[in-house]
Order: structure tokens, then C-alpha cells, then sequence
């Protein structure tokens, strides 16, 4: 009977993973922290961050999450001054890139859909990001991916395509998510990402991000898993999805082999980034089109969630 790497490893209880796993509690962990960073603002900075969000209503969600990525007012002010030259567009991908973003941060390589998907994962988070990928704007606060950049480089990309500044941010994060993960060694690139290099340098405001073995031939945890998922994506927060083979194909098939994003809910099961293709796919409960949606793999093997 055909064989799952991460079969054996659930059954063996090795203790993959740090940390417990959170529950959502029906608040975006951005917003929950935006209104902490607000709450330690002087007054007039409090009132600042309220007048720009009230007269932007429809960025407001945008400014918020600023806040959360940032820390600070400075960058949001600046966000709110660029939003306001910004087309509808440009507005649009910001808010929300996996639906605007997806074609181009198609991953740019066979290795590379871990860092598509967790590039993907980070300006979901963070605005700022969005805004760098969408039309190269980059404020007083880099986001943490642009951090050793030179000027002169930004700028060159500045004037390059959405998927361009894609491409270049997949290696940034490759080269950070691979590092050390074969503890004081480096984790081969030709191998991908590894779920804890990848819990390692995930990023959502507000969230701390460990990893979890699945074994989706067991029906209790994989039932377990659709709900907590789906309660992550419903509060704002997309969730890495690991997928592989099993032992029919060999075992290097059997292991995990592709990384998709769970971004939103459907009345069957999740909708998904899917990096190979840089589609949104409707990955089902009950298997139809798992396939498809996982990237041309037929199991759920991992999974990154906060705790």
C-alpha cells in the first residue's frame, strides 16, 4: 500500500514543531496589534493616525496593518500621503495582493514556491511590502525582506515589473529560509524550503509561526486541520500548506515536495495561491481538484500556523 514520509513521522510522535498551536479568536492578530502600537502613541499621534484612517476609508484596513508591521506612525503617514496619488489599481493590490498579485509572484524557479508563498504571506501583512512589489514605493521603514538593499538597487527595481521585484524577493527569502537549516549547516537549495526554515522567517504582524506534521490519511486530524485553517484564513491571517506524493511514485515522491498559501474560504474548502502557476485554486475538503490546487500533488504533508 502506497506511503507518506509524514505518516511514519505523525505516527512516531517525533517532537516536530515549537510551541502550541493558537486557536483563532475571531480578530485579525494585525489589527489586535495595530491597536496595541495606537495605545502607546502620544495623543497627537493617536489623533493623527485616526484623521488619516477616517479620511481614507477605504485604506484604512491598509493603514492599519502599517501600524502593525511597522511599529510606528511616521511610515504610515507616509503610506497615506502615497495612497492618495495612487490609481485604483495600485490601491488595489496593496489591500490586497493575493488576489492582485498572484500572476506575478508566479515563483521563479522549480525550487521556489516556498519563497513565492511566503513572500506572498508577508505583503499580505504588510502594506509596505504590497506597495514595493505593486509599483516599487519604498517609505522611511523598509519591510524586513529589503532591509540590506542598497539605495541604487531599490531604485533600478523601481522601474522594473511587479514580477521582477517578485523574482528578486523569492531569492532574498530563499537564501534566509534555507539558511541554518540543517542546524549550523545550510539547508540545500535544490531542496526547497523546510517547514521550520519557513517558520523560521514567515512574517504576519502579530503572529509567531511554528510547523506541524500532517498526516492527511487520518481523518480525525485532517478534519482538525480544514477547521483550524479555515478559522485562520477567515480572521485574515493565510496559512503555508506543504503537499507531496506517497511511496507509488517512490519515495521521493513521499516527502514533502510543494508549498501553496491559504488565503480565503469557499463553500467547499479553501481557496489557495498556487505559485507553479500563480493562480487562485479552490483546494476542496473532499478532494475534487486537489491535485490541481496543490500543485500537481495529491497530500497535505505540513503545515506553518501561529502559536
Amino acid at each position: 500500500m502506497p506511503g507518506q514520509l509524514t505518516t511514519a513521522l505523525r505516527r512516531a510522535r517525533l517532537p516536530l514543531g515549537r510551541g502550541p498551536v493558537l486557536v483563532p479568536e475571531g480578530a485579525d492578530p494585525a489589527v489586535e496589534r495595530a491597536a496595541r502600537v495606537r495605545e502607546r502613541l502620544p495623543q497627537d499621534e493617536k489623533s493623527a493616525f485616526d484623521g488619516w484612517s477616517a479620511g481614507r476609508p477605504e485604506a484604512a484596513p491598509v493603514l492599519t496593518r502599517a501600524l502593525a508591521a511597522t511599529g510606528r506612525l511616521a511610515p504610515v503617514g507616509e503610506l497615506a500621503s502615497a495612497w492618495d496619488g495612487w490609481d485604483v489599481a495600485t490601491r488595489q493590490a496593496v489591500v490586497d495582493p493575493a488576489r492582485q498579485l498572484a500572476s506575478a509572484m508566479r515563483q521563479v524557479d522549480a525550487t521556489a514556491c516556498g519563497s513565492a508563498v511566503l513572500a506572498m504571506l508577508a505583503a499580505a501583512g504588510d502594506p509596505t511590502l504590497a506597495a514595493w512589489l505593486t509599483v516599487g514605493w519604498v517609505g522611511s521603514a523598509r519591510p524586513a525582506e529589503l532591509s540590506n538593499a542598497d539605495d541604487r538597487s531599490l531604485e533600478a527595481l523601481s522601474r522594473r515589473e511587479p514580477s521582477e521585484r517578485a523574482q528578486v524577493l523569492q531569492r532574498v527569502i530563499k537564501r534566509r529560509s534555507v539558511a541554518h537549516g540543517l542546524g549550523l549547516l545550510g539547508w540545500p537549495g535544490a531542496w526547497g524550503t523546510p517547514p521550520w526554515g519557513a517558520a523560521r522567517v514567515a512574517r504576519y504582524p502579530g503572529v509567531r509561526w511554528t510547523h506541524r506534521v500532517v498526516d492527511d490519511t487520518d481523518a480525525e486530524q485532517l478534519r482538525d486541520l480544514w477547521s483550524l485553517v479555515a478559522g485562520w484564513v477567515q480572521v485574515g491571517v493565510p496559512i503555508p500548506l506543504y503537499a507531496g506524493g506517497d511511496s507509488s511514485g517512490g519515495w521521493a515522491e513521499a516527502v514533502p515536495r510543494h508549498v501553496v498559501l491559504a488565503v480565503g474560504g469557499t463553500d467547499r474548502g479553501l481557496e489557495v495561491f498556487e505559485p507553479s502557476t500563480g493562480r487562485l485554486l479552490e483546494l476542496a475538503r473532499d478532494g475534487e481538484g486537489r491535485r490541481e490546487a496543490l500543485g500537481g500533488w495529491g497530500h497535505l504533508d505540513w503545515v506553518l500556523l501561529p502559536h
